[in-house]
């Protein structure tokens, strides 16, 4: 979960930006956590604790209600949630990577993906997301090859993997909004020989570069089962100790015994 948290962290700060390569400094002044951190922790204390998928999402936005989320979405939030309430932004795929670790099977992750998207996303293109979130970084965790997650994604989802990393820039570039956020952040991974690579290759891509960071980031923690030390570090120092809290307690349940971070 670190994996995602850390490209959002990041990727606060690059919101937009057309950069021109991947060399440039990852962690600048004004990187913090967004919204897409707190929903992720939020998906995470419901599997921990066994809470209501809503209840928890409710209870971590009030806790964090400047993260940069959409006025309707607060306005849900605060009625409690009884509202119905459909969005279209760029999905709940950010917040739900936390389900392909604590998952026992494929099949319990997608269905557990559904869960929690159709509370805010009730969308099938949003579902699809998610569920394609979760069960890459679900197989990614259980010794998938990228070969595997590429080939699975493609036939049960339909995204178009063999588009590249200069593709989905041009079409951040051309301002057409994204239909999701998830095949950019998988060619990013896709394309990565480690998980900084994967950050920069993400944020590289430009537009909502902390939400193709993050899933990217849950990608590439899942696989390479590395993350360099400064980056924890650095990340860490920018969330509050509840939050840090709750990341080693889900890590320290969920994440494989070979993950180690270095």
């Amino acid at each position: 979960m670190k994996g995602a948290i850390i490209g959002d962290i990041i990727g606060s700060a690059f919101i937009n930006e057309d950069l021109s390569g991947t060399d440039f400094q990852l962690f600048r002044p004004t990187s913090e956590f967004t919204d897409d951190t707190v929903l992720t922790l939020a998906t995470a204390d419901a599997l921990l604790s066994n809470k209501d998928y809503k209840a928890s999402i409710l209870e971590w936005v009030r806790r964090f209600p400047d993260a940069g989320y959409r006025k309707d979405f607060l306005k849900w939030v605060e009625n409690d949630g009884n509202d119905i309430y459909i969005s279209e932004g760029d999905g709940a795929a950010r917040r739900v990577s936390p389900i392909g670790y604590a998952s026992n099977t494929l099949e319990d992750a997608l269905n557990e993906a559904k869960k929690t998207t159709v509370i805010t996303h009730n969308v099938p293109i949003r579902i699809e997301a998610s569920q394609a979130t979760v069960a890459g970084v679900f197989m990614l965790k259980n010794g998938a090859t990228r070969k595997d997650i590429k080939s699975y994604i493609a036939v049960h989802f339909g995204y178009d993997l063999s588009l590249d990393i200069s593709h989905w820039k041009k079409e951040i570039q051309s301002g057409r909004p994204l239909a999701t956020p998830v095949p950019p952040a998988l060619t990013a991974f896709l394309s990565a020989s480690d998980f900084e690579e994967a950050i920069r290759l993400a944020i590289y891509i430009g537009g909502p570069t902390n939400t193709i960071a993050s899933i990217a980031g849950a990608f590439a923690e899942a696989y390479f089962k590395h993350i360099p030390k400064a980056f924890i570090k650095r990340a860490l120092a920018r969330l509050t100790p509840d939050m840090e809290a709750l990341i080693n307690n889900f890590e320290n349940q969920y994440t494989t015994e070979d993950a180690q971070m270095i």
